[in-house]
């Protein structure tokens, strides 16, 4: 059962979803070489120990600045990509989004030298964002879709490993063990927010954690800290209750961000779920499924799906099917695809279900 939890987060703007081993080494220009061309990797049957410090060099702090150079926040980010390519959250990055006030700085592990880094890719609604760093050998990891994959799942009171910067920047790439709590999708709203598809573990983290790798125990990075619970529904404190995001949707576009090449396909149609109506309040709304609320005139489903429409299932061009039950799980069927992609939807309307074939603009 899907189940409501409600917490204090870090801030980020709600708004409904509109969807439109080997060692080589390679010049990328301006003097630059990257030597990490492979990912960090750990052996069967490493301990939490092993893992928690092979991977240290990979997690980093993520600082936000303003143009005297003072420092405004920070979080933590792991390189996931040849490069210095880092995964964050987007609440960690986003005073610097569209801003000439604000730019970001890394910190490696243990450095107090910062390198300059910029937004490459986000997405507000899965909390996810991509980084480039300057600094371009920054060690990375390997990730693994223990989400969306039903056939690797996370089990419940599976060991997982977290690391970043909780509190202070003194207390830089601390790392913390704990247990998968649930391996049911979870939800959660805070003041401003609505979070989804989250994991729930146990591994304690705190304000500066945000944006920090949570490992599994073969060393692949499955998710990015995000929220820790506050108060339980009695108001009593619930310090146990912790929560990270799918590193899914990077795994499917970080090649991409990295060549240059990746635009997000647009569907053409602005909606919601039931956890979005039930937040917001916009309409009751109690079924699985994305609701469309308007569909973009011209664009991908213009004459093809209707306002009211609830779409279920999203069959991608190579065949992967997506049942659609909430918006993140159209986002991931979106991410899967490009531009030009034909996708096959499936929707009710009234008491009827049909399919059309939408092309991805």
């Amino acid at each position: 059962m899907k189940k409501k939890l409600l917490f204090l987060s870090f801030a980020f703007l709600f708004c409904l979803i509109t969807l439109t081993g080997c060692s080589i080494s390679f010049d990328v220009g301006g003097g630059k070489t990257i030597t990490n061309t492979e990912p960090l990797t750990v052996e069967s049957g490493s301990t939490a120990t092993e893992i928690a410090e092979k991977y240290l060099d990979a997690t980093v702090t993520v600082m936000v600045v303003d143009n005297s150079g003072n420092e405004i926040s920070f979080g933590s980010g792991v390189a996931v990509y040849a490069g210095g390519y880092i995964a964050t959250n987007y609440h960690v990055i986003n005073t610097v989004v569209n801003s000439n006030y604000f730019s970001l700085e890394v910190y490696l592990n243990n450095q107090t030298t910062s390198y300059s880094a910029e937004v490459l890719w986000y997405n507000q609604n899965l909390d996810l964002a991509v980084i480039r760093c300057e600094y371009y050998n920054i060690p990375f990891v390997s990730m693994s879709d223990r989400w969306i994959d039903t056939s690797n799942r996370l089990n419940i009171l599976e060991q997982v490993i977290t690391i970043g910067t909780p509190i202070d920047f003194g207390l830089q790439n601390s790392a913390s063990i704990g247990y998968i709590s649930s391996a049911e999708f979870r939800y959660a709203t805070s003041d401003s927010n609505l979070y989804e598809d989250l994991i729930q573990h146990t591994a304690p983290i705190s304000n500066g954690n945000s944006g920090g790798p949570l490992f599994d125990m073969n060393g692949n990075l499955i998710g990015l800290n995000t929220l820790g619970a506050s108060s339980n529904n009695s108001g009593q404190e619930a310090n146990s209750i912790y929560f990270a995001v799918p590193i899914y949707p990077i795994m499917e576009i970080i090649e991409d961000i990295a060549n240059g090449t990746f635009n997000m396909p647009k569907i053409g149609i602005s909606g919601y779920d039931k956890y979005e109506a039930s937040y917001s309040g916009v309409q009751t709304f109690n079924e699985n499924g994305f609701k469309v609320i308007s569909v973009e005139n011209n664009g991908s489903s213009y004459n093809k799906l209707s306002d009211g429409d609830i779409i279920t299932k999203v069959t991608c061009e190579d065949g992967k099917i997506f049942n659609i039950e909430e918006r993140n799980d159209l986002i991931y069927a979106l991410l899967h695809s490009r531009s030009g992609d034909k996708v096959t939807v499936e929707y009710k309307r009234g008491n009827s279900t049909s399919s059309v074939e939408i092309t991805l603009s």
